[in-house]
């Protein structure tokens, strides 16, 4: 699968260096892709990853995850133009300065990106995870549970097959109207990672009776 990941930063190279590993044929889209900094990046991660401009990164691509700060969201999706057909996993969460929700309170920053991103079947995942445990690793013996939302199923079978193939417990948490819900989650496993000491190794998992 061709996988264009907007992004370079510790969640977008931690999803390259999965996927990569995995099989996926990964390209990463930059608004500088001849810097230095992503030539070392991809000479680390190797696995044939790619990087190129935002709008050359998802030609051809089966999904594109939108892994970039909040701030540079919607410029970065907008560049796109139309999305139509794709499957677009929104991993970002609306955070502001000082570890506040950036969005109006009847709304979410998965439902925003899904305005922004025409067409594009947009699906909230990977949001709720320390990049340093993309690589999939149990906490306490289990996997790390993730949430994802979205309105197209077959959008959502793909991300579900993607975030299992990382070594996570994938949860289908309803239509993309919910993203409020798990941003929220994001912002409370942020908070208790940072506030109480708890450390970065912290995941949710949810028990099945």
């Amino acid at each position: 699968m061709r996988i264009a990941i907007l992004g370079s930063g510790s969640v977008g190279s931690g999803l390259a260096r999965g996927w990569s590993r995995l099989g996926h044929s990964v390209v990463i889209g930059s608004r500088a892709p001849e810097s230095e900094r992503l030539g070392d990046l991809v000479a680390e991660i190797g696995n044939g990853v790619q990087v190129t401009s935002l709008t050359e990164s998802v030609v051809r691509a089966d999904v594109v995850v939108l892994a970039v700060p909040w701030q540079a969201a919607e410029e970065s999706v907008m560049v796109l133009g139309d999305l139509s057909g794709y499957t677009l996993i929104d991993a970002t969460n609306p955070f502001v300065k000082g570890l506040n929700i950036g969005v109006n309170q009847d709304e979410s920053g998965g439902e925003l990106v899904a305005e922004w991103a025409t067409g594009a079947n947009v699906v909230k995942a990977l949001n709720i995870v320390d990049a340093r445990l993309l690589d999939g690793r149990k906490l306490d013996s289990r996997q790390i549970s993730i949430p994802i939302c979205g309105d197209d199923e077959d959008s959502k079978q793909i991300v579900i097959r993607l975030t299992a193939e990382l070594g996570f417990d994938t949860v289908d948490a309803g239509s993309l109207s919910n993203s409020i819900l798990l941003e929220n989650l994001a912002l409370l496993m942020i908070r208790l990672s940072m506030k109480k000491n708890l450390g970065n190794e912290i995941g949710f998992r949810v028990l099945r009776g």
